[in-house]
């Protein structure tokens, strides 16, 4: 097992911390805590950070959105939601673009500075956001009976993919570990366009960055006791 696929078990949040926060809904950032057609667009920006314009293309065909590409001029995202067999909103996955193919071609300023806070350019930082806003946006009667709290919910490191057919297949998990605590676990492809090891792959296929997330409606039910996870960890 790679280091990249090694478990890091973190609490999304403490309490206190999650009450100083600023909010990502506000005029700032657009909401991560429920599917919108500007969702994938948001998560290009929160893993990069640019205010560059994006235009974000939600996809409602399976088969469109496996061959679709993000572009880089103009930029251009990805969005697709899959449904569970109940017609619930199950997975979330989003194409984007890395933040080193933006710096070739619009420049330093156009994406937050290598080693900036925040650095976590990872999908598992997309899910703590996630968790946060969805928390920050539940009634206080819905916090007082939620069995999994954000400082109780588990992050797990990415499912690390290396080819867009792999990556395809993947998918996010969301199960009770050994702990008793509900853990989340992203599905990533990182291929950064200075990369050495994808220089000879095919451009479309470098400075992209793919993530498959549990949906927000499915984190929110989960939080809330209203769907119950698999046990143990899937794998």
């Amino acid at each position: 097992m790679t280091p990249y696929r090694h478990r890091h078990r973190i609490a999304a949040m403490l309490a206190a911390s999650l009450a100083a926060a600023p909010a990502p809904g506000s005029a700032a950032a657009a909401a991560l805590d429920h599917t919108h057609a500007g969702f994938c667009a948001e998560v290009q920006r929160r893993l990069v950070g640019t205010a560059l314009p994006i235009d974000n293309v939600v996809e409602t065909d399976a088969e469109a959105f496996k061959k679709s590409k993000p572009s880089l001029q103009p930029l251009r995202t990805h969005q697709y939601l899959a449904v569970d067999q109940a017609g619930r909103e199950s997975r979330l996955s989003c194409k984007t673009k890395s933040a080193d193919h933006l710096r070739s071609a619009y420049g330093a300023a156009s994406v937050r500075a290598p080693g900036a806070a925040p650095a976590d350019h990872s999908c598992l930082s997309l899910h703590r956001d996630m968790v946060n806003e969805i928390w920050r946006g539940l009634s206080p009667a819905e916090r007082a009976g939620a069995p999994h709290p954000p400082w109780q919910v588990m992050l797990e490191a990415d499912s690390a993919s290396y080819t867009g057919s792999s990556w395809i297949k993947a998918r996010p998990a969301a199960f009770i570990g050994a702990d008793r605590r509900l853990h989340l676990r992203s599905a990533g492809l990182f291929a950064e366009w200075e990369d050495w090891r994808w220089k000879l792959m095919p451009k479309s296929f470098r400075g992209n960055h793919y993530c498959h997330l549990v949906a927000p409606e499915r984190i929110r039910r989960l939080m809330l006791g209203l769907e119950t996870p698999s046990s143990p960890d899937p794998g």
